[in-house]
């Protein structure tokens, strides 16, 4: 099977869907924050669609397999998570995603406790 160089502009994509995902989980992960919870969720099925992508772009349809990748693209955007980076973060600091952790559920023993 030929393939010109969209399959491999498709798998690019596939990649930025499957790390866009990871983000979320992560995000999710170290803050507990519901939304960014529904994200890596929906994450999951919009990388499933995206490597749907791949097999029609194997297939010679290169530009059916790049429309999924940019329709799971657009989807994986609209999302609504909530604002945890300030205006101080650093492009850095949003494309991996690093924020700081929320430590839920530690009490600090009082006096006389163990």
């Amino acid at each position: 099977m030929a393939s010109t160089y969209l399959l491999y502009v498709t798998i690019f994509g596939v990649l930025g869907v499957a790390f866009l995902w990871l983000r979320d989980a992560r995000i999710f992960y170290r803050t507990g924050d519901q939304t960014y919870r529904k994200a890596a969720y929906m994450g999951v099925l919009f990388t499933a669609l995206a490597s749907m992508g791949i097999y029609f772009a194997y297939q010679e349809a290169e530009f059916l397999g790049l429309g999924i990748v940019l329709i799971a693209l657009y989807l994986q955007g609209r999302v609504k998570r909530t604002k945890l980076f300030g205006p101080d973060a650093t492009a850095t600091d949003r494309l991996l995603g690093t924020v700081p952790v929320k430590k839920s559920g530690s009490k600090t023993p009082k006096k006389g406790e163990k």
